[in-house]
């Protein structure tokens, strides 16, 4: 963990307005009465009393400023989540204007499959019918292919009796040429028998060439229809498959139904949840507004306190009754004055001129995170301010850091420990280490920086971290050259 016991508070986490005027340095004065001693006595008391309240008054007061950057946080927090809400209302809407949409295009969509249903089923009936009349097509070729070798078997036999007709008819002649005339009548007989043999057997020979060239073709259909059949047989497979995977897309759909149903209902439900969720953000965001107005107001009286406490400190000061912080007030008094002449003999030298002792054209430093500044009396503050700051760290165990501030809360010239070169890539070292060339125009440097008074005592709390403060005061005095007020040196110790 990082070691901040000695490191100075972000200084730009402080609040408040500048002090009022105080009232012009006073001293008490001696009584040789009986009732002096207890009157001095007195003072120390109040001063105490009035020291410590200053410093309750810069504790709580910084815990109201922590709490208002909560309520105002907790404010944005609550319109960023009502512009969520909105977001969200606005998207329900949408997925549930979605969700009715898809619920109408199922429904849609399921008709369709329906009609499509309906048209397969037709188209299967037809195809199974074309099936079954291919098969029959098939048994009837089958049929009409046995008939035909019937008829060819039929016709080999007409012809083998033709053929032994032929040769009967034939003996028959030669029987009838031996007869003579006897025989003539026989002989005409025989040769209308061989004529009318010769007559069959032609036929029969036509016959059987227009079997064997019908029985090829009918082969052939056959082999087509088989092929058919079997076509159709896939088909009539193919259309089973379709009309289950049609059956399996309409439960599908009617499923898909079912949920865009749940969903829109789902959605009705968190609309009006969402509704409701929103207008509990106005309502909280109204309240937490409301509330964070008041505290800010409590914080600007606290401010008030804080620097009514802190004119009252001063004045018991001023009073030259010796106080817990009488020797900070003398100390940096004497510093201030001392860096007064300083600057004053610089100037008169020749060695810095007043436009640039007074310069107020800061120029960035560039690469530095935080960013670190440069004006063009920085490097006289360097040379001539270490010698005089330094010194006061030794003064008490309770001092935290001494540097000089220009009006505008500008710091060139930081404590050694405090003006580290800065380290590339960790901004939260340097923002503890590197605090030298840097502007703390918060309420207590500000006010430290434009004070023209003798000195101004000054509470706050420190940032330790993690959530810890320490509570410290911050005793400042003016630094003029010739009778130019340039700012002041300021001395932090803890309570």
């Amino acid at each position: 963990m990082k070691d901040v016991s000695n490191a100075e508070m972000p200084l730009e986490a402080e609040h408040g307005s500048l002090p009022v005027t105080v009232p012009p340095e006073t001293h008490l004065q001696s009584k040789s009465g009986p009732g002096g001693g207890l009157e001095i006595a007195v003072i120390k008391d109040i001063a105490v009393e009035v020291g410590t309240l200053s410093v309750s008054l810069a504790d709580v007061s910084g815990a109201v400023d922590d709490v208002d950057k909560l309520m105002h946080s907790q404010v944005e927090t609550l319109r960023d989540l009502r512009g969520l809400s909105e977001s969200l209302a606005r998207g329900n809407d949408a997925i549930r204007d979605a969700a009715r949409s898809a619920l109408a295009a199922t429904v849609e969509a399921r008709n369709t499959v329906a009609s499509g249903q309906t048209r397969i089923d037709a188209a299967l009936t037809d195809v199974t019918a074309l099936a079954n009349q291919v098969a029959l097509f098939g048994e009837r070729i089958e049929a009409l292919t046995t008939a035909l070798t019937k008829v060819a078997r039929a016709a080999g036999d007409i012809d083998a009796i033709a053929r032994t007709t032929n040769l009967l008819a034939l003996n028959a002649s030669i029987e009838a040429a031996r007869a003579g005339a006897a025989g003539r009548g026989f002989m005409v007989v025989a040769q209308e028998v061989k004529q009318l043999s010769g007559r069959t057997q032609e036929a029969t020979r036509t016959i059987e060439g227009n079997l064997a060239d019908l029985t090829r073709e009918i082969t052939a259909f056959a082999d087509s229809g088989r092929a058919a059949a079997d076509r159709a047989a896939k088909v009539r497979r193919e259309a089973d498959h379709v009309s289950r995977v049609m059956t399996d897309i309409d439960a599908a759909v009617l499923a898909i139904a079912d949920r865009q149903d749940q969903i829109t209902e789902t959605t009705e439900t968190a609309t009006g949840l969402v509704a409701a969720t929103e207008d509990g953000f106005h309502g909280i965001g109204a309240g937490v507004t409301q509330a964070a107005g008041r505290l800010s107001a409590a914080k600007g009286s606290l401010g008030d306190l804080v620097n009514a406490s802190e004119r009252l400190v001063s004045s018991t000061a001023r009073l030259g009754v010796e106080t817990v912080d009488t020797p900070y007030i003398e100390a940096v008094r004497s510093a201030a004055a001392e860096i007064s002449a300083t600057f004053t003999a610089e100037v008169e030298a020749g060695r810095v001129s007043l436009r640039d002792l007074f310069d107020h054209g800061y120029r960035p430093i560039p690469g530095t995170d935080p960013a670190q500044i440069m004006a063009a009396f920085t490097p006289v503050t360097d040379r001539l301010l270490p010698a005089i700051q330094e010194p006061l760290l030794n003064l008490s165990p309770a001092v935290v850091f001494c540097a000089a501030v220009d009006v505008n809360g500008y710091l060139p010239t930081h404590n050694r420990k405090f003006s580290q070169p800065q380290r590339a890539g960790d901004p939260t070292w340097n923002a503890a280490n590197c605090r030298n060339r840097r502007i703390f125009n918060d309420r207590v440097g500000l006010a430290a920086g434009r004070n023209t008074k003798p000195f101004l005592l000054q509470s706050y709390r420190r940032d330790m971290g993690g959530g810890t403060f320490a509570l410290m005061k911050d005793v400042s005095a003016p630094i003029f050259v010739q009778g130019r007020h340039w700012g002041g040196l300021r001395l932090a110790y803890r309570v």
